[in-house]
């Protein structure tokens, strides 16, 4: 079947209200969110937060959109999925800091756009801009963009006509279009630069005659007049390194946050089942119960799963604890790419897995029947035929707010619908 159209989607969900056409789009546009929610990472706020904030912000926009008022409804997403986010980081107290050469840059465009608009009696134009600076119009763009990303404490000029612009802005300028260095939107820019900075001088020479002028090996070659090979090799090495320095930027950031987490109580030390590093029983139970509070509040639902891999005890006795839990992080592997990625999971006991479904509602029971079959069918071909032929998958599920009142009530409903389904297979197995 040929993917649909997003416009075209959200267009018959208007008229419809499904929430298969809902879940459709939410997952077309996944991209959108994730790529929004990572240009405010330098909050300190875990990038899985911001995330979520953003669904939010997509399902708002879902709820709201009108589409006979003319404007494309990834431009008006993009819109309430930036203030849901910026909502979240004001309640949260956090605030981006923009470089100071941005800032400069910022006043300066300010500068302009007072001058311009006294002489024209409007707002002026981004190319109006970017000829009166010798800037590109491409560039002005760019800085005008990230004022949604830094901006984050005046968040109050969140409008309610979906036809109105930002600083006199159409919307559409503010999608996150790429920069000419590295094909990045600026802020992402600032991190390769700053991680530039450690690499030999000559390394830096020759990624930006490569990425940013547009040479080849030969004419780099030519210009510093080294050998193609040479060209060749430190290519190579010098991306090797970026990708090396921006992925431990990262994992210092991740740290940080956990040890400042470990910092405020003891439950954040358990954030993590230690065997596996998947998220801990006691991290799904908190989660479940931040969803259903916010699902509360926002009108929203919440769907939850839980599935078992059961086997004779002489057969998990010989598996072993270690192969377990290898077992568990290679199934969680296959949960993931079997949902979507607001979607979360972690293990729930000893040989089980849990996937918590923010939005997911009623449509709870019938994702919980396709992972488990999925999971099933990977039984069948990651292992051996001894091995996969002793496992059976079992699965229980509930579901927010038509089925369960509270998150309490949603883990014994589907742990209890686990057992019923445990039961069930075992009497088939009997008779079979």
């Amino acid at each position: 079947m040929l993917k649909r159209d997003t416009e075209e989607l959200v267009l018959e969900y208007c008229q419809t209200r499904d929430l298969e056409l809902r879940d459709a789009i939410t997952i077309q546009l996944s991209g959108l969110v994730e790529s929004i929610a990572r240009k405010f990472i330098g909050s300190g706020e875990p990038l899985e937060d911001l995330i979520q904030e953003g669904y939010l912000g997509l399902l708002n926009a879902l709820d709201l959109f009108n589409p006979e008022k003319g404007v494309k409804f990834t431009t008006y997403a993009t819109h309430l999925i930036v203030g849901q986010i910026k909502h979240y980081l004001r309640d949260k107290g956090k605030i981006i800091k923009e470089p100071a050469w941005l800032q400069e840059l910022n006043s300066k465009i300010n500068r302009v756009v007072n001058e311009l608009s006294a002489r024209y009696g409007r707002p002026p134009t981004t190319q109006e801009i970017a000829e009166f600076l010798g800037m590109t119009t491409k560039a002005v763009e760019d800085v005008l963009m990230t004022r949604e990303v830094f901006k984050v404490s005046s968040l109050d000029a969140i409008y309610e006509d979906e036809e109105e612009e930002w600083n006199g802005y159409d919307l559409e300028k503010l999608h996150c279009e790429p920069c000419q260095s590295f094909n990045l939107p600026i802020e992402e820019r600032v991190v390769v630069e700053t991680a530039m900075q450690q690499l030999k001088q000559i390394e830096q020479q020759v990624i930006h005659l490569f990425f940013n002028e547009g040479y080849n090996q030969t004419e780099i070659a030519h210009q510093l007049k080294i050998s193609c090979n040479y060209v060749s090799h430190i290519l190579r090495n010098a991306t090797q390194k970026l990708r090396r320095i921006v992925s431990e930027a990262d994992w210092v950031d991740e740290q940080r946050y956990r040890a400042r987490a470990l910092e405020r109580g003891d439950f954040e030390a358990r954030i993590l089942d230690p065997q596996t590093g998947l998220f801990s029983v006691d991290y799904l139970s908190v989660r479940l119960r931040e969803e259903v509070q916010r699902a509360a509040r926002y009108d929203q639902t919440v769907g939850f799963a839980l599935f078992e891999f059961v086997a004779e005890k002489s057969t998990l006795d010989a598996l072993g604890e270690f192969a377990l839990g290898e077992l568990l992080l290679q199934a969680a592997a296959v949960v993931r790419d079997s949902v979507r990625k607001a979607d979360i999971v972690g293990r729930y006991g000893y040989a089980a897995l849990g996937l918590l479904m923010p939005y997911a509602g009623e449509h709870a029971p019938k994702i919980a029947a396709r992972v488990a079959q999925t999971l099933q069918e990977w039984l069948q071909t990651a292992f051996s035929a001894p091995l996969s032929q002793r496992f059976q998958v079992h699965f229980g599920w509930a579901f927010y707010p038509r089925d369960c009142e509270d998150s309490e009530h949603i883990l014994r409903e589907a742990e209890q619908r686990l057992r019923v389904h445990r039961a069930k297979q075992h009497l088939e197995h009997k008779a079979a």
